[in-house]
């Protein structure tokens, strides 16, 4: 990227076309040679340069290219921002999620947001429904202290609507902490304001909001964002301001200007500049205040006085996407992941292809498209099979060249793995080794004795680090069918009523028309189930569980059917009893 340099006397002659930020990089990046850089006898006595920017919004600023001060330019703010807006109905549209879900996606996690106010980025999905603590959408400028949570005196229904529904104001919140903020003016607090809480979010984590009966004062990484969302309303809407002092209910005014002007002196973010784009994609139309951040000194500042000239101030653009011209906007930027497998169950396995999609993301926040398997790594290899080791919550880690993203995930424990007695299968069990015969096998597993029969075939190699477990017969030499029992009725510690039997297996692609799972306690049978086929190591548990308050007595029988064309591969068994 680069600008031209003239000197400060100079009036430049440049039209600069430009490209729509959301799917492209500037169509054209090189100096504008046709503004006038010659010196003229003015000129030459200035030392001061003067930067002329390209125009980076697709022509949406095209009507402004000058004004006379403060009041001229909040005058052509206000007609820009009001042109061809489309209206997302707060309360009814069915995007009333999708905006936000769009617009406060995070950067490097595209299944959650950001939430303002709070330090957590939850789900897409995990909206606010009564009191389940999900996320809620947050207005910046508070609907009662302008006026638009009801119709009012000098407006209708609908012009309240309007108000209301703009998503430039809209930000996805922590839902205890917009209630803790309700109507409060946004600001720095102070001791003599009276007693500063520090409140707490939907889960009781501490946070870094801070408040006091009058203002509430919203972590700093908010601060900028919340500032230039409240100086667009009372831009776009003519009878809403910021004002110095404390606004009241239904002033239609935000008070707390310096405290405002401060914060907007800050830079704005990846994540600001991606609200901005966002809801332009659904509203049609820009948040002024984040694409050019010195305009809000002209309208609201120290410059209310001035007049300027839009190509002269610095759009965000160059700084945020472009590195301040050191970057192209369609270099790649950061690694993301979305389709996130977020909780798994001891006992199954992590599927590269199927438990989440990696991909890349340019300086422009275009998305690329989804990387191939073998073009990324995880923190768990391909196949791997939780174990009760894994229980909690883990951060998982996806590598590309030299990137990486973390993203959370939860495995949990499932009642085989809860279950009195447990056994995983490990490479010297006492099935090594063994080949079909006309009599069962005397085995003990795990302090357990049972008898082990297999029609044909033999015990196959053991793979643990795909997650396979034991493997039973192959395409050659299947087993058919093999069944494993205890050799007396079951008993662990006086435990003898049982009331669920867990089995964790899987078969290869293809190991016959039919292959089917019967177990029994004693003279009781469960209902047969029929078992899924496909690859080596992607485990099914398979739960035979008696209702609640039942159980029975006897032998524990597990029978294997079926596999005529292929292998069996089992990972551990549960029996659960109680005395």
């Amino acid at each position: 990227m680069t600008f031209v340099i003239t000197s400060c006397d100079q009036t430049p002659s440049d039209t600069i076309s430009q490209s729509d930020t959301e799917i492209s990089s500037p169509s054209d990046t090189s100096v504008d040679s046709s503004s006038d850089t010659s010196s003229d006898s003015d000129s030459s006595t200035s030392s001061d340069p003067v930067f002329i920017y390209e125009d980076y919004y697709n022509d949406y600023y095209d009507s402004i290219e000058s004004w006379e001060d403060g009041d001229d330019l909040r005058e052509q703010l206000r007609a820009l921002v009001n042109l061809n807006v489309n209206l997302v109905d707060f309360n009814n549209s069915s995007n009333i999620w999708a905006v936000n879900q769009l617009a406060d996606e995070t950067l490097d996690n595209y299944d959650r947001v950001e939430v303002v106010y709070g330090n957590y980025q939850p789900l897409k999905t995990f909206t606010s429904s009564g009191a389940n603590g999900g996320w809620q959408r947050e207005h910046a400028f508070a609907q009662s202290l302008g006026d638009f949570d009801v119709a009012s005196i000098g407006r209708t229904a609908n012009e309240s609507l309007i108000l209301r529904s703009d998503f430039h104001n809209l930000f996805a919140s922590d839902g205890s902490l917009n209630g803790s903020r309700n109507n409060l003016n946004l600001g720095n607090v102070s001791d003599d304001m009276g007693a500063i809480t520090n409140p707490k979010d939907s889960f009781g984590n501490n946070t870094e909001c801070y408040k006091t009966d009058l203002i509430f004062q919203p972590p700093q990484k908010d601060q900028p964002m919340l500032a230039r969302a409240i100086f667009y309303m009372a831009t776009r809407f003519d009878d809403l301001d910021v004002v110095e002092d404390i606004a009241s209910v239904r002033s239609r005014n935000h008070g707390m200007l310096s405290d405002l002007l401060d914060w907007s002196d800050n830079p704005v973010t990846r994540r600001e500049y991606k609200h901005n784009i966002g809801v332009y994609h659904f509203q049609n139309n820009r948040n002024p205040y984040v694409d050019f951040p010195e305009l809000v000194d002209y309208v609201f500042g120290d410059k209310q006085n001035e007049s300027g000239e839009l190509r002269l101030l610095e759009p965000s653009y160059y700084d945020v996407v472009l590195g301040r011209g050191e970057k192209q906007a369609n270099d790649i930027h950061n690694l993301a992941v979305k389709n996130v497998k977020i909780a798994y169950e001891v006992g199954e396995s992590f599927l590269k292809a199927s438990d989440l999609s990696v991909f890349t993301v340019n300086n422009d926040l275009t998305a690329n498209s989804n990387l191939a398997i073998s073009e990324f790594t995880t923190t768990y290899a391909d196949l791997y099979h939780f174990i009760d080791d894994d229980i909690g919550k883990k951060t998982m880690q996806a590598t590309h060249q030299t990137m990486n993203v973390n993203y959370e995930v939860e495995i949990i424990s499932n009642a085989s793995s809860l279950a009195l007695y447990k056994y995983v299968l490990t490479g010297d069990d006492a099935f090594k080794n063994k080949t079909a015969q006309s009599t069962p096998y005397a085995i003990t597993l795990g302090g357990l004795g049972f008898d082990f029969f297999l029609e044909s075939g033999f015990v196959s190699i053991f793979e643990d680090q795909a997650g396979t477990g034991r493997k039973f017969g192959t395409n050659n030499n299947p087993i058919h069918s093999m069944y494993l029992e205890t050799s007396s009725p079951f008993n662990v510690a006086g435990n003898t009523a049982v009331n669920g039997i867990y089995i964790v297996a899987s078969t290869n692609k293809d190991p016959g028309p039919n292959p089917v799972l019967d177990v029994s306690i004693g003279d009781y049978f469960f209902t047969q189930q029929a078992m899924v086929t496909g690859a080596a190591g992607t485990n099914t548990l398979y739960s035979f569980e008696l209702p609640e308050g039942e159980t029975h007595e006897g032998k524990v029988r597990i029978t294997f059917s079926g596999f005529t064309k292929g292998a069996l591969n089992l990972k551990q068994f549960a029996i659960n009893a109680v005395s």
